[in-house]
């Protein structure tokens, strides 16, 4: 494959960053927008797991087209359906229903970014450098979702909650443009695959890709609930130190920014990692690391708040630090021609699983009249998922890198 400047990456990235500040505005918001509306944690919960259920619904049929269509034409087409959904919850959201309806519809637009996005970038780059480049991508996600946290503490101090969410979803229509400019598009397959009993049957008899795909389930298990709440944890651990109910909102925020948005040098290192020992290899000691930290930070809300600190970035990088592995994974365990339907069906797969663990979080403190048991055991639940993840990857898996192939071969 011919070489390609990394140009189209870092443009391709961006315009993703710019549609992720959608993912956790309400997050930002969550504490402020609990309290105007009256919803119980339960149903802040449900909101915050509406999102995926909208991303769901869409990246399965996104991910299809995208092996059929110019992906960047679906980027442009859902950036749109996300910002236009996130401006209208800013602007007329009153309570938990229209709430709801507005964040389904904006991951709906959502999900014909991420997958789109992979297959424009697998059509330019060569295999053996997909590690760096999907943690890259990745990267810019992971950057873009937590930056929306960053953004809320001077937004809201000087305007409101519902400020953020227009800036935040307003920035989508930046990225639609930036993509309808771009013009540079990707090598589409020669065969494109048509929806069958036969093709799915070939994805799921294909047992490496089955093992990523569980494995990935349980990585979003715990990602998305982590991202999804540790906003309004770093709030209620703030309160805890001392600061007042609106101190704690800038200053919780900016910290639950910051170890998301840290992030993004786990997603780097691990791509990176990946491609130098293996697949497999990389992941299992981002996967314990994970786990060990999801077992004590909802525990630690009393301790010096340096050390909170500490403790949430080492959690932040390593948290997210495997989810680019996944997606190599199948780039390369997949037929080029089927690529977007299969990443398209591990969204589907990991994302089903988010539906459920923030809710899952969510109503933990709900029936917990202890705050501080609640939160600790409301974490240590997502340790489920990095060791469902640990479980499910084989001991010898019959896997070598591009990187490793090439220096066997020399």
């Amino acid at each position: 494959m011919k070489k390609v400047s990394l140009f189209p990456l870092l443009l391709v990235s961006f315009a993703q960053f710019l549609t992720m500040l959608i993912w956790f505005n309400y997050s930002a918001i969550l504490p402020l927008v609990k309290e105007e509306w009256g919803l119980t944690s339960g149903q802040s919960g449900v909101i915050l797991s509406s999102f995926q259920f909208g991303y769901v619904i869409s990246v399965f049929l996104f991910g299809y087209l995208s092996d059929r269509i110019n992906p960047r034409y679906i980027f442009i087409f859902s950036a749109l359906i996300a910002g236009t959904s996130g401006l209208l919850f800013g602007l007329i959201a009153k309570g938990f229903w229209s709430g709801l309806i507005f964040r389904i519809i904006a991951g709906i637009g959502l999900g014909g970014i991420y997958v789109p996005g992979l297959k424009f970038l697998s059509g330019l780059y060569a295999p053996e450098t997909r590690g760096k480049t999907f943690g890259i991508y990745v990267g810019a996600l992971v950057v873009g979702s937590g930056s929306s946290l960053l953004f809320a503490a001077p937004i809201i101090s000087m305007y409101g909650w519902r400020e953020v969410v227009i800036a935040t979803s307003t920035a989508a229509y930046l990225a639609a443009i930036i993509m309808v400019l771009y013009k540079v598009n990707p090598k589409m397959p020669s065969t494109p695959p048509i929806m069958s009993y036969k093709l799915f049957k070939s994805l799921f008899a294909n047992k490496k890709l089955v093992a990523m795909n569980l494995a990935y389930a349980g990585h979003m298990w715990e990602l998305y609930a982590f991202w999804g709440w540790v906003g309004p944890f770093m709030v209620y651990t703030s309160i805890k130190h001392g600061f007042s109910f609106d101190e704690a909102q800038q200053i919780g925020n900016l910290w639950a920014g910051i170890f998301i948005v840290i992030g993004a040098l786990g997603t780097w290192y691990g791509g990176e990692l990946s491609d130098k020992i293996g697949r497999v290899k990389a992941l299992k000691p981002l996967l314990l690391i994970g786990l060990f930290c999801s077992l004590i930070f909802g525990w630690i809300s009393s301790i010096p708040f340096f050390l909170v600190i500490v403790i949430g970035i080492i959690y932040g990088i390593t948290v997210v630090g495997d989810s680019p592995i996944y997606s190599v994974a199948i780039s390369e365990l997949s037929d080029e021609n089927t690529l977007g339907l299969a990443l398209g069906l591990q969204q589907v797969l990991g994302y089903s699983i988010t539906i459920i663990s923030p809710s899952v979080f969510g109503f933990t403190l709900s029936i917990i009249p202890d705050e501080t048991l609640g939160w600790g055991i409301a974490f240590a639940i997502l340790a489920l998922g990095s060791l469902a993840s640990l479980l499910v990857l084989p001991k010898n898996y019959p896997f070598i890198s591009p990187v490793q192939k090439r220096l066997i071969k020399n």
